[in-house]
């Protein structure tokens, strides 16, 4: 899907921009940012200062290596508050700059310069690049008191279901650590199964969801363990909330990667994590020594 697509994007760049009168080719915003139309809507609303745009948004490099897209990552939509032109300073970023100029409907490709950026500043594996494009579509447009308003119910939601799952807290520690002491007494050696770079793996409970792949948003609930002492290190229940991530990007430890990957949601498992793909002869200061084997119990919770 993402092999050629910037020359693909090139040509619906073209395409649009013959078709609207002062649309065509690049544009530059009064703060110097570069964009161009990938595809246009007159009849659409435009933002108000102060309304808070809802956008979607493709984050990749020159050579199309996809860093970031927000329909795949998960969780709640991004949405931009826009500056009104007397307040707009040279420090406002390129996206909020040009969602300034958008309608309804309409999509756009930010093209900045990233030359000067010292190489830890950059996305992870765009060391060596000096473009980034924002390849952005705007969805929605709503003023202050409907943010508000949805904010406030999703807040609401997030609390409701994050009691429901510290609820369950006592109980999952209490199975983990029977999973613990069967894997350390050998009970379970026969039904733990081998993947990819030594990752072995249980599945508790079957799910009926999606399937989990590479590039896609995942939720996770978990508990870690270290196998050496059964100590737990670090969990979710006790927060009330996953961790989301993009699967296969890297955003996590290898067993992660690879052992997620192995799951449909719904799914409940344990994963048995080596070191090396783990956090390998460094451990994680304060929690994992180093050359740990990792016990990791997960939920899959959503896949996007």
């Amino acid at each position: 899907m993402r092999t050629n697509l910037f020359s693909l994007l090139a040509g619906m760049i073209f395409f649009a921009a013959c078709s609207d009168s002062g649309k065509e080719g690049m544009q530059t915003t009064e703060l110097g940012n570069r964009f161009t139309y990938v595809t246009t809507n007159d009849d659409g609303a435009l933002a108000e200062p102060g309304d808070f745009v809802y956008i979607h948004a493709i984050l990749k490099s020159e050579s199309d290596s996809v860093i970031v897209d927000t329909r795949e990552q998960g969780g709640e939509q991004p949405a931009i508050q826009v500056v009104a032109d007397s307040l707009a300073k040279e420090t406002l970023g390129p996206v909020q700059d040009v969602v300034r100029k958008l309608r309804v409907g309409e999509r756009a490709v930010i093209r900045t310069n990233i030359s000067a950026y010292p190489p830890n500043a950059k996305p992870p594996g765009m060391q060596n690049d000096t473009v980034l494009l924002y390849d952005i579509e705007v969805t929605e447009i709503v003023d202050q008191a409907e943010f508000d308003s949805r904010q406030q119910a999703l807040a609401a939601e997030a609390q409701q279901k994050a009691a429901v799952i510290q609820g369950r807290e006592e109980e999952m520690l209490a199975f983990t650590q029977q999973v613990y002491e069967d894997y350390k007494s050998g009970k379970l050696d026969g039904e733990l199964q081998t993947g990819e770079g030594g990752l072995r793996y249980i599945i508790h409970e079957e799910g009926t969801g999606e399937e989990a792949e590479a590039g896609r948003g995942v939720v996770v609930q978990y508990i870690g363990r270290l196998t050496s002492n059964g100590e737990v290190f670090d969990q979710s229940f006790e927060r009330g909330q996953g961790i989301p991530f993009p699967l296969g990007t890297g955003r996590v430890i290898p067993g992660w990667d690879k052992g997620i990957d192995l799951l449909q949601e719904g799914d409940r498992a344990t994963l048995i994590i080596p070191s090396d793909m783990a956090y390998g002869p460094q451990g994680s200061p304060g929690s994992i020594p180093p050359d740990s084997e990792l016990m990791f119990y997960v939920e899959l919770e959503d896949v996007q």
